[in-house]
């Protein structure tokens, strides 16, 4: 640089909704990155031609910018869609914004629980010519949806009464009040034909989602109860990377422009498209002990956790030994959270066990990392153990290939010796063959499971001195799980020998692998 060039103060600020979360780039006259960061950059730089690139949700803005003067130069954010119907949100419509906040005050199911905390679901799409265009039959949003309860047995489908919705315009609420503890939001799938002609599938899924209460002892808090709320939009089918879940003071439900929420949206963005980044402003309230909003810790917490962030560890030890008052010391959340937390600070793992999966992806991942050297944190024979080889990696909360919804069965006691054991293995299998008698059928169903098929690629490609906790951390699910996994291959054996296509890894050289590793 040329000592005689004058230089001057550039300053270059996002401005609008999520500014929190727009990143900037400011480039010289030979596109050489000189400065990012968010929200606000503030330079002193030579006179000259500079050129400056917003990013936020996937939407870029380029503008360029003469130096001649200190300049402030605002760039105003994109417009941003969410599942979320905040008031700030392009997506958001008024039809939309005051039927959630309405129903999330007024359930839409009468229960015997009055002291207790809610779920409230709202379903809607970007807008109403995108309902036109994607469901000119105005069929039901609850379509193939049901609310389970610990058990996985129905509680509510949402259809006809249980629900309130306006097919027109293309919105859906289901609102109760419920017990405390995990219920499972259950979607049974669906098949339609895009717009190309070609046939597509929308899977089976299940979401834990947690109803909470906070400790007697906090105070200053306008409900010890809590709401959870639960925001999906839709295509030609549910879109649930676009889930966003906010848990509220119950009494006070929705408020659609809550600044809050914006951070709390934005965070979960971030975090979904692995950026863990934290805006001062969040940092600021912790610091400052705002605890009005349970998700805004979790979602931080999660972040700052799965970042190699070391800056702010003393503040997040705190936020993790405050979230069990504010949400119950056995939620599954908390209990996830401190094995997660564990493993950040390199900490003993906490003697505890877990039966049911948390909200968040990344704590169910990081309790069965935790499994690997300490197998019993996770229960045997539980959900949460059946779950680890189904999860669904498309967004934020812990999502899964479930069973079907379980019909009411007589129960039948066990009496043979080392029967449960036996019920306990093929109970499992029963779950992955289905209905299937033939062998052929049988075992082309084994040979389908993920989980099988990656084990035998395993026990071929590597040496002979394989372990179950070797072979649990490559597939990344519980030493358990692997065990019964080759119990289930070894039991039905005979049945994937019959089948005609079976993978080359299935041979005796590879089952005699499995016997010795059992």
């Amino acid at each position: 640089m040329n000592s005689n060039t004058p230089t001057f103060k550039l300053t270059v600020t996002a401005v609008g909704v999520m500014s929190d979360f727009a990143h900037i780039t400011v480039y010289n006259g030979f596109l050489e990155d000189i400065a990012r960061g968010y929200e606000q950059l503030d330079l002193t730089l030579p006179q000259g031609l500079y050129s400056i690139t917003l990013k936020l949700d996937g939407n870029i803005i380029k503008e360029h910018v003469r130096l001649t003067e200190d300049t402030r130069y605002e760039i105003p954010t994109p417009p941003v869609y969410s599942s979320l119907v905040a008031d700030r949100f392009e997506s958001s419509h008024e039809y939309y914004t005051h039927n959630a906040q309405h129903y999330s005050l007024e359930p839409t199911v009468q229960t015997s629980t009055i002291e207790g905390g809610a779920i409230f679901l709202f379903f809607r799409y970007t807008d109403l010519n995108k309902r036109k265009e994607l469901n000119t039959e105005q069929l039901s949003l609850g379509d193939g949806f049901s609310l389970l309860d610990a058990n996985r047995q129905i509680l509510y489908t949402l259809q006809g009464s249980n629900i309130r919705e306006d097919t027109e315009t293309g919105w859906m609420a289901f609102h109760a009040v419920l017990p405390v503890g995990t219920y499972y939001l259950h979607y049974s799938g669906y098949k339609f034909e895009s717009d190309d002609g070609r046939a597509n599938d929308l899977p089976a899924r299940e979401i834990p989602l947690q109803v909470f209460k906070s400790s007697d002892s906090l105070q200053g808090l306008p409900d010890k109860y809590w709401q959870t709320q639960v925001f999906l939009t839709f295509g030609y089918g549910p879109i649930f990377p676009s889930m966003s879940v906010f848990i509220a003071p119950r009494k006070s439900g929705f408020i659609n422009n809550d600044e809050g929420n914006y951070r709390i949206d934005g965070l979960r963005h971030k975090f979904h498209n692995g950026v863990y980044y934290l805006p001062e402003k969040v940092l600021l309230e912790f610091e400052q002990g705002q605890w009005i909003s349970p998700m805004k810790g979790l979602l931080a917490a999660y972040v700052y956790f799965s970042s190699p962030e070391t800056d702010n560890e003393l503040l997040f030890r705190n936020i993790a030994q405050d979230l069990p008052a504010l949400l119950g010391e056995d939620t599954p959340e908390v209990k996830a959270l401190q094995v997660m937390a564990a493993q950040y600070y390199k900490d003993p793992i906490p003697e505890l066990t877990l039966s049911q999966p948390c909200m968040f992806l990344a704590g169910v991942r990081s309790v069965i990392r935790a499994s690997i050297k300490h197998p019993d944190i996770i229960a045997e024979d539980s959900l949460l153990e059946d779950i680890t080889d189904k999860l669904y990696c498309d967004m934020v909360w812990t999502s899964y290939l479930p069973d079907p919804i379980p019909e009411v069965k007589e129960q039948m006691a066990d009496t043979a010796p080392g029967s449960s054991l036996t019920a306990s293995i093929f109970n499992v299998v029963e779950r992955i063959i289905g209905g299937e008698t033939t062998p052929e059928e049988i075992g082309e169903k084994l040979l389908q499971s993920q989980t099988v098929s990656t084990l035998l690629y395993y026990i071929e490609k590597l040496n002979d001195d394989l372990n179950v906790n070797d072979l649990a951390s490559r597939l990344q699910i519980p030493p358990n799980v692997v065990r019964k996994t080759i119990n289930h291959i070894l039991a039905f054996s005979d049945s994937i020998k019959d089948v005609k296509r079976k993978p080359d890894q299935f041979n005796i050289s590879n089952i005699n692998k499995l016997k010795s590793i059992q």
